[in-house]
């Protein structure tokens, strides 16, 4: 429902902006100088749609309305859905652990507003497939995070593949992110790295409190595998390039 809602409203008011645009004619002068991809400065405003207003002037946000532009709206529509349902859920349902996630959604967000700025500047080949990697992984994680938080004592138990993915996933992150350790980088990476330590302290709780949810020998090495999958599919299709 979020992908679909958010791909339904991007495309409605994508469709009201060039509409209007339409509508409203088009300035010549602003038409007569094409944006300089190769040399642009903040003077490359996208002049189509201006429509029949000014170029000149100082403006807060200077943009070039195309694919990238619409795909950077939707994301922000996304992100903020996911904002707004979490914290009405903290507000109907009453539940403080579920304030737990405060530190993943940090890193949610962090991840996000770099792929943003990645595809803001057309870097696509040199930290996009690797944050790519990591905010997918992070948003996964986040949710099964957030579906073991929401199970209370009289509920059944956690369906266990949750919690052993979320383990898998979170304990991928921490070796990706130790192996990137350096000192310019390391508050930030502080807080990513909590941001996968709470998540597994959570897991081991479950499991500790409930024998039921503990894997087997077979469940082990199966997930194990999967992890070690997704190890090698960072390092061939997403490395990270400084």
């Amino acid at each position: 429902m979020f992908c679909w809602s958010t791909i339904l409203v991007t495309l409605i008011i994508s469709f009201g902006l060039f509409i209007g645009t339409e509508l409203s004619g088009y300035n010549a002068e602003t038409l007569s100088k094409p944006v300089i991809r190769e040399n642009c400065t903040c003077d490359c405003w996208d002049g189509f749609y201006r429509g029949v207003h000014a170029r000149g002037g100082y403006k807060t946000i200077y943009f070039n309305y195309e694919l990238q532009t619409i795909l950077l709206f939707g994301i922000l529509l996304f992100y903020a859905q996911l904002l707004r349902f979490y914290l009405v859920k903290i507000a109907t349902t009453r539940q403080l652990n579920l304030l737990l996630l405060i530190v993943p959604i940090y890193a949610n967000y962090y991840g996000i507003w770099n792929i943003i700025n990645y595809l803001n500047d057309h870097d696509y080949h040199r930290m996009l497939p690797s944050q790519t990697f990591f905010t997918t992984t992070e948003l996964v994680a986040s949710y099964l995070f957030y579906r073991c938080l929401l199970q209370k004592k009289s509920d059944n138990m956690v369906e266990p593949r949750m919690i052993y993915m979320l383990t898998i996933i979170c304990s991928l992150h921490l070796l990706l992110t130790v192996g990137e350790l350096t000192v310019p980088r390391i508050t930030r990476n502080i807080l990513l790295i909590i941001s996968d330590i709470i998540p597994l302290g959570w897991t081991a709780f479950l499991m500790i409190r409930n024998a039921g949810l503990r894997p087997d020998r077979p469940t082990i090495f199966a997930y194990l595998g999967l992890g070690l999958g997704l190890w090698v599919f960072y390092h061939v299709i997403c490395p990270y390039r400084d």
